[in-house]
């Protein structure tokens, strides 16, 4: 019905109109999520729900990736680190956040930090810390610069959906950077695997630290879940 409504408005109030819809179905579904029972996984329709009303269409991440992302949220009990900011920090603020398990995620864009900043506490979203980290260089890559003074001595659970892929290195730096913050038994998904960088970062991973990668084909995408051996 909304959808008729907005396509048959005058063409100046259109656009206006499509933005307020967008706007109310990320926040309607925001409380939906946020009034389940701790523990529970939204049903996909409420991810498809979301990832609509956030919108950033050429950035988010795909419907499958959101759905491994909250099946790792739910059963994550050690602290999660986030690299690049978006509607996953939300989804993992909701099930993993109000759970009590700390999300630290990793932003090198302080307009943007500022805009997901805004949603967490807009909606009460606990637990979750979206750190300004700007780009680095590290000689033969770059990556973001953690700011380990606050982090935690162990992640559990990596979301790697950044720093984008036209950074020299793309996301080879995690590893390298982060490791000795991993857990023994972290598991790290990394979304857009079939893309020539990811798959060159993850051959690096295999021979530099030995990962097992499993790659996960899906009608949206491709990701991988890295764990060590």
């Amino acid at each position: 019905m909304i959808q008729l409504f907005i396509r048959l408005s005058p063409p100046p109030y259109k656009q206006k109109i499509r933005e307020i819809w967008l706007q109310y179905l990320l926040h309607r579904t925001i409380r939906k999520i946020a009034s389940m029972p701790l523990g529970q996984i939204p049903t996909r329709k409420m991810l498809a729900d979301l990832q609509l009303g956030w919108g950033n269409y050429s950035f988010a991440a795909n419907l499958d990736y959101l759905e491994a992302v909250a099946k790792r949220a739910i059963q994550a009990s050690e602290p999660i680190l986030e690299c690049g900011s978006g509607l996953t920090t939300i989804i993992l603020g909701l099930l993993a956040g109000r759970r009590g398990v700390a999300v630290f995620s990793f932003e090198h864009m302080p307009q943007w930090r500022l805009h997901v900043l805004s949603v967490l506490q807009k909606h009460g979203i606990p637990a979750v810390n979206v750190c300004l980290a700007p780009l680095q260089d590290y000689g033969n890559f770059a990556w973001y610069k953690p700011p380990l003074s606050i982090l935690p001595q162990q992640f559990e659970l990596i979301i790697c959906d950044g720093p984008p892929g036209k950074t020299p290195g793309g996301r080879y730096g995690l590893l390298p950077v982060m490791r000795q913050y991993f857990s023994p038994t972290n598991t790290i998904l990394l979304d857009d695997a079939d893309r020539p960088g990811e798959m060159e970062t993850l051959e690096k991973w295999r021979r530099e630290a030995g990962v097992k990668v499993e790659m996960q084909q899906m009608p949206q995408g491709t990701y991988a879940v890295i764990t060590h051996h």
